[in-house]
């Protein structure tokens, strides 16, 4: 890949930043319904034009204190290869673009965490690009898509 384009954002104090191509967009502030059941990582589930998304907790995956939510908090819509999800943030840049030899990939001994897709070298530092596929374990997958699932016979039943 020549170029690398990233959306970064701001998060528990932290300058991270997700792939431009799973973004499928940055949404304002949204009401959150707890989700009874679901995976510590996922906050509940957000309604999107009648599309119901989970929302992740990514401070919480991370183990870092979470900030408390903000009226003005933008919500990044995010897709990967199992499901669209939503993760809000405390602040959204502009897209970035970034030579491929400014982008360290994980799993390169530099970058030694299972939760990132690479780390970029900027004039600011570093930006910690976050691996979509990972915001959620493959046991939160599971048991996410179990109640999903259930929601989902619930509702079909009383329409």
């Amino acid at each position: 890949m020549d170029r690398y384009q990233v959306l970064p954002f701001d998060l528990a104090g932290q300058h991270l930043a997700v792939a431009l191509e799973q973004v499928v967009r940055v949404l304002p502030a949204l009401h959150v319904s707890p989700l009874p059941g679901a995976p510590k990582t996922i906050r509940g589930l957000a309604n999107v034009r009648g599309q119901l998304l989970p929302v992740v907790d990514l401070p919480r995956r991370f183990g870092w204190d979470a900030p408390e939510p903000s009226l003005w908090q933008p919500f990044i819509w995010l897709t990967s290869s199992t499901r669209e999800l939503l993760l809000p943030v405390e602040r959204v840049e502009a897209v970035s673009t970034y030579a491929s030899e400014h982008f360290t990939p994980a799993p390169d001994p530099r970058v030694p965490s299972s939760l990132l897709r690479g780390v970029v070298r900027n004039r600011d530092g570093l930006l910690l690009i976050q691996d979509v596929e990972q915001l959620l374990s493959h046991e939160d997958e599971l048991q996410l898509d179990t109640l999903l699932a259930a929601r989902e016979g619930v509702f079909d039943a009383v329409q």
